[in-house]
């Protein structure tokens, strides 16, 4: 079988609770290990994006919208 799942690609994540976020692959396990017995990756990504901001709002608003929440998880 063909190994899809390297280092620095970029793909979706189509279950759980980050479903359809954007994610990067730090590590991948081909051969599995004794808990999951199956081939498996460790993802990392962006949970929150910052959003929008303008000259028009105030500094406490554009502090939280300039936040970036990330994740991690293994798949």
């Amino acid at each position: 079988m063909s190994k899809f799942m390297k280092p620095g690609k970029v793909g979706l994540v189509l279950a759980g609770r980050y479903c359809g976020r954007k994610a990067v692959i730090v590590k991948n396990i081909d051969d599995g290990t004794s808990d999951p017995p199956y081939s498996h990756a460790l993802l990392a990504g962006i949970d929150h994006y910052p959003q929008k901001v303008t000259a028009a709002m105030g500094k406490k608003k554009i502090t939280k919208r300039s936040k970036i929440k990330s994740f991690c998880e293994g798949l």
